[in-house]
């Protein structure tokens, strides 16, 4: 919590709907007298406003509004539904538990006259009432009203709560405890439903859990296109690629594609990233709050709770003070790390294990994410996990491209860039093998090509040549380990640097890159 920040409570009289509130707002914020108005409720996009309050030296503004919930649809259709009409461009959008029963909120940014707007926002439906609550500030402030915003959602009180038509998860705290809760439970949109029992109460609803359709971003598959600009920056820094679309479905807002790295099959819902390197296969939103990481793991005759085991114990080595639990789900098992950060932003971070095709290795998803996000990140995770039919090819250490290899054994960009190392197009051979190689083994190639040219300049005594490519091989395999996404892999692309490296020197005949006194 900001500790700048002085909150105190506020009550608000109704005005419609019985709908008086108590809510903790930053002390000094200034509450606006609201004019008397007749909304028409007929046209579905109005709200009428219950109180306004604003910071009192720059524009940032807390909205509280509310109008008639709607006759069908769900919880999260209606957010959506109000997002696209005021043209707000979502960051993030999860399920939440506000006044007691379910809501959704997240962040989204809106353009206006002060420049790009960041939203934050909530809905929440109680007795046939559907209340929305904002926080709007311009981009360069948000992250200071951040604190005031959960604040005040945590204190938000109704004064004649009706109770919601939706359920809420088990855990109102959003937070996961073993075992692993249920996704998020959803009734199918109704009319209220007529009281029909002998005792006189409503019979209980029917209820569904979450789909992925509840966590599509978009409606369609933008972010799986290669070209969008998050994928293409991320394929031009060696990162990878993204997979192949299998199938969409457009009605459920979700794409089948095929992840390389894992050998599966798997959904993914619109809106969300995917990038394969060969290795692993990252699913993620463009706010980067939720990252799920999907990779293989060999078994090495070793259990579930054995590989969750040496997973905590490198944990444990990563961070200070990490904080663990257990968990199991039908055929799901997960480590869940809690009280780790990523500099000043808390993490949690849940590791799934998901039956591979056979025993030999293990499907792993690892799932980092805020507190807030973190159990509709699993939520995803779990969905996704359900949805993998693999593939019967054999795993590779390192997935090769598609292309076939030429009869040398190597694959035909190998030569390629061999050729135009050979005269002196240092630049094209590194693009020939980038392009090739689409996931971090490009880096490995390009410093094996260069300590290859490195010893041809060597038999013509090019000195000058070879030093140049020392450093270049050198500069690369360095750059091969840098991207390691967890401390054991760390570990693992270390060791393959510092050989690769020892070879250099000997082949060399010294290192020219030891500073001596």
């Amino acid at each position: 919590m900001n500790p700048n920040l002085k909150l105190s409570p506020r009550t608000f009289p109704a005005r419609v709907a019985e709908l008086g509130f108590t809510v903790d707002l930053p002390a000094d914020w200034v509450s606006h007298e609201l004019p008397k108005e007749d909304v028409d409720f007929s046209n579905p996009t109005l709200f009428m406003p219950l109180a306004v309050v604003t910071a009192p030296h720059a524009a940032i503004v807390f909205g509280f509004a509310a109008r008639p919930a709607y006759d069908d649809g769900t919880l999260h259709d209606w957010a959506w539904y109000h997002l696209n009409h005021n043209q707000l461009q979502p960051r993030a959008v999860g399920r939440d538990v506000i006044a007691g029963v379910a809501a959704v909120s997240g962040e989204a940014v809106q353009p206006s006259d002060l420049g790009p707007m960041v939203v934050r926002f909530a809905f929440l439906e109680d007795g046939n009432r559907l209340i929305n609550l904002t926080l709007t500030a311009p981009e360069i402030f948000a992250d200071s009203v951040r604190d005031a915003w959960f604040a005040m959602l945590k204190s938000f009180t109704l004064k004649t709560p009706r109770g919601s038509r939706f359920q809420i998860e088990a855990h109102a705290d959003n937070t996961l405890a073993a075992p692993i809760p249920e996704p998020w439970l959803e009734e199918p949109a109704q009319v209220e439903p007529e009281v029909s029992s002998e005792n006189g109460e409503a019979p209980a609803p029917a209820q569904k859990k979450c789909t992925l359709y509840d966590f599509a971003l978009e409606a369609d598959t933008t972010s799986l296109d290669p070209a969008t600009t998050i994928n293409a920056n991320l394929r031009d820094q060696g990162v990878g690629l993204v997979p192949n679309i299998v199938s969409v479905n457009d009605g459920n807002r979700y794409a089948t594609v095929a992840g390389g790295a894992i050998l599966a099959q798997f959904d993914v819902p619109y809106g969300w990233h995917v990038i394969d390197d060969g290795k692993r296969t990252l699913v993620f939103e463009p706010s980067g709050k939720v990252q799920i990481n999907l990779n293989l793991i060999p078994r090495e005759g070793r259990s579930n709770e054995a590989i969750l085991d040496a997973i905590e114990a490198e944990m444990r080595q990563d961070y200070p003070h990490p904080e663990f639990v257990r968990l199991q789900e039908g055929n799901l098992q997960a480590l869940g790390a809690r009280n780790i950060a990523d500099g000043n932003q808390p993490l949690e971070q849940y590791h799934l294990l998901y039956p591979f095709r056979d025993h030999s290795m293990v499907l792993r998803a690892r799932v980092t994410a805020t507190p807030e996000q973190a159990t509709d990140a699993c939520n995803l995770a779990e969905l996704i996990l359900n949805s993998c039919v693999f593939t019967s090819e054999q795993p590779h250490e390192e997935a090769e491209p598609v292309e076939q290899p030429t009869p040398g054994g190597k694959p035909a960009w190998w030569h390629e860039a061999l050729k135009l190392e050979a005269e002196n197009k240092l630049e094209a051979a590194e693009n020939a093998i980038r392009e090739g190689c689409p996931y971090i083994g490009f880096a490995y190639s390009t410093a094996e090509m260069y300590r290859l040219r490195m010893l041809r300049l060597m038999e013509v005594s090019d000195k000058a040549g070879a030093l140049e490519a020392f450093k270049k091989s050198s500069n690369f395999i360095f750059f091969y380990a840098s991207m390691a996404t967890s401390g054991g892999e760390g570990a693992a692309l270390s060791l393959e640097r510092d050989q690769f490296r020892a070879q250099l020197v000997a082949e060399y005949g010294s290192d020219p890159e030891v500073v001596r006194a």
